[in-house]
């Protein structure tokens, strides 16, 4: 009875390994799918039978239902919203912690205390983290504008 308990709770913890992989995978990772749907259906189709190859029953259930979600709800023009709110929303973020920066040195400044030095700095790396996010949001919506030219 113990060895039945034990089967299926690694039963259990296999399948919600594998499906949370394949939510994922169906969801976040634009960099291997593509940046338009007919990107996003490829990969997943390439995945698919990759699976299939591998005999991996579970795996290809959930691509094939990722696959028929992206065929429902994918339109290019949600995506490139999506692509163009997360540059709008990247921009924002660098600007405010510019600002946060500039009015932090500047008070920091008049302390003259050698002590926040590193509290600037740490300001200045959540800036040139920001600025690096706002620049992989535009590589990516360029991206996106270059797959649809392409098409």
């Amino acid at each position: 009875m113990k060895s039945a308990i034990r089967l299926l709770s690694k039963l259990s913890i296999i399948t919600f390994v594998t499906a949370f992989s394949v939510n994922s995978y169906a969801t976040n990772n634009d960099e291997y799918q593509g940046l338009n749907c007919d990107g996003k259906k490829q990969a997943i189709q390439t995945k698919i039978d990759q699976a299939k190859n591998a005999n991996n029953a579970n795996e290809v259930a959930g691509l094939e239902k990722a696959l028929q979600e992206v065929n429902t709800n994918c339109k290019d023009e949600t995506l490139e919203e999506k692509y163009k709110r997360l540059v709008v929303e990247k921009t924002k973020d660098v600007t405010d912690k510019t600002k946060e920066l500039a009015e932090k040195t500047k008070e920091y400044a008049k302390d003259k205390l050698n002590a926040n030095q590193d509290k600037i700095d740490a300001l200045k790396a959540k800036l040139n983290d920001a600025e690096k996010e706002l620049s992989d949001a535009k590589d990516k919506l360029a991206d996106y504008y270059k797959q649809m030219t392409s098409k």
